[in-house]
């Protein structure tokens, strides 16, 4: 699921994130972690999320939220969200680069965590090795995030470009609260694969066939808080709610427009 509870994400997988496409796909992160971290890190853990099946869905699942995330002081990283990749800085601004994959789909329920009845006819869209790229730009308090998901193989599937923005609410040594907005706009082939239906679909389901067209596909707004328990422990969680836009909104998929999610973990730095 190319769903983009991605922002409110963001924020848990700076040091976590479950990358189901289906699921939660967090690289379709519209607000890329771009700047360096100090020294090398090593963080470990695991969470749990609740979002909807698919984007659009009205039926929801409870997914589990592998951590893994190892920073290189040269600004090498190889994390369990944002695949593997490289960060650094250039004149005040944040920039990144990774391999992930994603993307998928499975028009059947295969497992607890993948997959939806709701879609049987429609057919399974194979994830792919994606190359993200991202650059941000601190102004103040806010943080401004834009950022682009390509894939490297089915292109048919189309490409991603997400804008974001952060702002703290609240911080103490223990306790980081922050707000994210984001949006994220697909190209003509990636609404039509994600919530688009042709005619050969339409006749395998009960959907009408549908064109959908390139355009801003959601609206993300999320608050994370993050608490640090010791010199190890954290908690991380986020609680938002996407809104489904455009032609994404109109899809004969789209059972719903409006998704809560919630989310959280813990992770131990060594």
């Amino acid at each position: 699921m190319r769903l983009a509870i991605t922002f409110a994400l963001a924020s848990l997988c700076a040091v976590s994130g479950y990358c189901r496409a289906d699921a939660l796909d967090l690289q379709d992160s519209s607000s890329p972690q771009t700047t360096p971290g100090k020294g090398d890190s090593l963080s470990l853990g695991l969470g749990v999320a609740y979002v909807p099946e698919y984007s659009g869905s009205d039926k929801t699942r409870v997914v589990p939220l592998p951590i893994f995330e190892r920073t290189f002081d040269n600004g090498a990283f190889i994390s369990s969200t944002r695949g593997v990749g490289f960060q650094t800085t250039l004149e005040g601004f944040g920039l990144s680069a990774a391999l992930t994959y994603g993307g998928g789909r499975a028009d059947h329920k295969k497992n607890a965590f993948y997959g939806s009845d709701a879609l049987k006819g429609m057919g399974d869209i194979d994830g792919a090795v994606q190359a993200v790229l991202g650059v941000s730009y601190q102004v103040g308090t806010v943080g401004l995030s834009l950022s682009t998901k390509q894939n490297l193989a089915h292109r048919e599937h189309g490409a991603t470009y997400a804008i974001g923005a952060s702002v703290p609410l609240y911080s103490t040594a223990s306790d980081q609260v922050g707000l994210g907005l984001s949006s994220v706009y697909g190209d003509d082939k990636y609404m039509q694969t994600y919530h688009g239906v042709t005619a050969a679909q339409a006749s395998r389901t009960a959907f009408k066939a549908y064109t959908a067209k390139a355009g801003f596909e959601n609206l993300t707004a999320a608050v994370s808080w993050n608490h640090v328990i010791d010199k190890n422990w954290s908690a991380h969680s986020a609680v938002g709610v996407t809104q489904l836009s455009g032609d994404a909104a109109d899809s004969p998929l789209t059972k719903r427009k409006t998704t809560p999610m919630l989310m959280t973990g813990f992770s131990y730095k060594f």
